[in-house]
């Protein structure tokens, strides 16, 4: 019998000894279904401005199919991280979808100051394109947008190369949020759409398409968002069973422009005029309604998922993070908001059910950050918080540093915690840029509200390897941000005196939920740590795509093992 013969019958009594069949020692991801083809859909979630903690907080009012199918079918990591600051919704977009921080992939805030163009940019901003879909609307302010500040490559990027085929068959990658940054972040830079919401309407940018398609023009001459607008808002369910929220109308809630207090019911229709006309959903659960509808109208005309070449969905659900800047973490409009987003969960997850097909499709869901318990309700419970102005520090500084150096142009800027020192002036007067810093530093520590001021020497060439100071490191780009970084207590907050914001680098801010389902993706979580930057190899390693650009995350090993 011929060598190759003896081989192959050995290597065949083998498998059948073990119990294994032929194909179980070859490499296939183990993402893959039980076809041994990819998901023919991802589903990338973002719930923005969710704290890890909503989820066994708000459990009692979910139901079986949203967040908790999660947990009966899939994977939940309990300790899940952003490993840096500043926590805002663009820089977690970003590292969520790159696998690594804003060190890396350059996007640093939702705004910064940009020193090369002498203001402040924004995080998706790109003057070489045009609105598209917008008539109305100022076009040097709302639609020029792209993910071109984004200086990596995205996980769906990578997906979408690995998955084209030789007979010209590509993946699609659709992205759809309230926020602009939130649809084209996640979506990357070789996404074929994404879309978000400019006065009830989806809109989109010429870096995608010269015009809307069809399918979204007669979503937006359906007027979804008006018939939502009319419902109004009311309580979910009985007052009494919201438990994981304080009692309606306290102190710490804001309220809208317009409105006596902030209780239920919400009368939207009349609200409307005074809060941004129909965009007012966006700050209601109606935003979520309206995502996942045009979600469900993207999923047909789109066909996602229906053919052998997989696709990929990026919702990022904004308004989450509106009415939690709006009345904070503990309101019963947060708690009613929560309950009504599970609701939409399900009703996502039971279309891809019936369209894509049970067991052939992945789903994740993280969030861009979380948020800090309203400082006045934590100082009335005796906490050691409070609310923090900048404002006497920046004086103080600018006044010091003047008188130090003879001249009142040495700081440029002051912007996101940051003094940007002005390094022309410095070289043209012998100033010493890091002795300027330290000094700039020293004066600002004075401050009873900073906990600690780092220098960009102490970021270029420090190792911080844990705390508030890691996280500023990974969170420091070294060409953009500044030159001298405020750290501030836990709890201190520059914000209005009613609901609450984010961007520390304290866990109330970094710890968001991390849950994944799917094809090849086992039952159980872990509480061991983990980041967001280990999303995209994870998604990597499942499906075996090459890892972003820039990624310096790593697989959750606890879903492998």
């Amino acid at each position: 019998m011929p060598l190759r013969f003896v081989l192959l019958a050995t290597l065949l009594s083998l498998c059948l000894l073990f119990g294994a069949q032929p194909g179980a020692w070859s490499q296939t991801p183990a993402g893959f279904t039980a076809q041994n083809t990819p998901p023919k859909l991802v589903v990338a979630i973002t719930v923005d401005q969710m704290r890890a903690d909503y989820l066994t907080r708000y459990a009692a009012g979910f139901g079986p199919d949203g967040f908790k199918r999660f947990f009966d079918q899939g994977f939940a990591g309990m300790d899940h991280h952003f490993s840096y600051a500043p926590t805002y919704t663009g820089p977690g977009h970003a590292s969520i979808a790159t696998g690594t921080t804003p060190a890396v992939h350059g996007i640093i805030g939702n705004n910064w100051f940009d020193r090369n163009e002498g203001r402040k940019v924004y995080c998706a901003e790109d003057s070489t394109v045009n609105p598209v879909g917008m008539p109305n609307t100022d076009i040097g302010k709302k639609g020029r947008m792209s993910p071109k500040r984004m200086t990596a490559s995205t996980w769906a990027d990578e997906f979408k190369l690995h998955f084209s085929g030789r007979d010209g068959a590509t993946p699609k990658i659709i992205g759809a949020s309230m926020k602009d940054r939130g649809a084209i972040l996640p979506a990357g830079h070789a996404a074929d759409a994404a879309y978000w919401v400019v006065d009830g309407q989806f809109v989109t940018s010429s870096h995608y398409v010269e015009s809307l398609p069809k399918w979204v023009k007669q979503f937006n001459k359906a007027d979804h968002a008006e018939t939502l607008l009319n419902a109004g808002w009311s309580l979910r369910d009985a007052p009494e069973t919201y438990s994981g929220s304080m009692a309606d109308n306290t102190p710490f809630e804001g309220k809208w422009r317009g409105a006596d207090r902030p209780t239920f019911p919400y009368d939207l229709a009349a609200l409307a005029e005074a809060n941004g006309g129909v965009d007012i959903i966006k700050g209601t659960p109606h935003g979520n309604t309206l995502l996942v509808d045009f979600a469900l109208a993207a999923l047909e005309a789109e066909q996602l998922g229906a053919d052998g070449t997989p696709d990929v969905l990026a919702l990022s659900f904004s308004s989450t993070d509106y009415v939690g800047h709006q009345f904070g973490a503990h309101a019963m409009e947060t708690e009613d908001l929560y309950r009504r987003l599970d609701d939409e969960l399900a009703r996502l997850f039971d279309a891809l059910d019936a369209q894509v097909g049970e067991g052939m499709w992945t789903a994740f869901l993280t969030a861009d950050h979380g948020g800090v318990t309203v400082p006045g309700l934590e100082k009335q419970r005796g906490l050691p918080v409070d609310y923090w102005n900048p404002e006497r520090m920046k004086a103080t500084v600018y006044a010091a540093v003047g008188a130090k150096y003879g001249r009142s142009d040495v700081i440029r800027e002051y912007d996101n915690d940051q003094f940007f020192l002005d390094r022309s002036v410095m070289r043209e007067a012998g100033i010493d840029a890091d002795e300027a810093a330290r000094f700039t530093a020293a004066v600002a520590a004075e401050f009873p509200e900073v906990q600690r001021t780092l220098t960009a020497a102490d970021l270029r060439m420090g190792h911080f390897t844990e705390g508030a100071e890691s996280n500023v490191q990974r969170g420091w780009h070294a060409q953009a941000s500044g030159d001298v970084v405020i750290v501030l207590k836990p709890g201190f907050l520059e914000y209005g005196r009613t609901g609450t914001s984010h961007g520390s680098p304290y866990a109330y801010d970094t710890h968001v939920p991390f849950l994944i389902m799917g094809p090849g993706i086992p039952q159980g979580r872990t509480y061991a740590r983990t980041e967001i930057r280990d999303i995209a190899p994870t998604l990597s390693a499942l499906l075996g795509f090459p890892r972003p650009s820039g990624c310096t995350g790593s697989p959750v090993e606890a879903l492998f093992d």
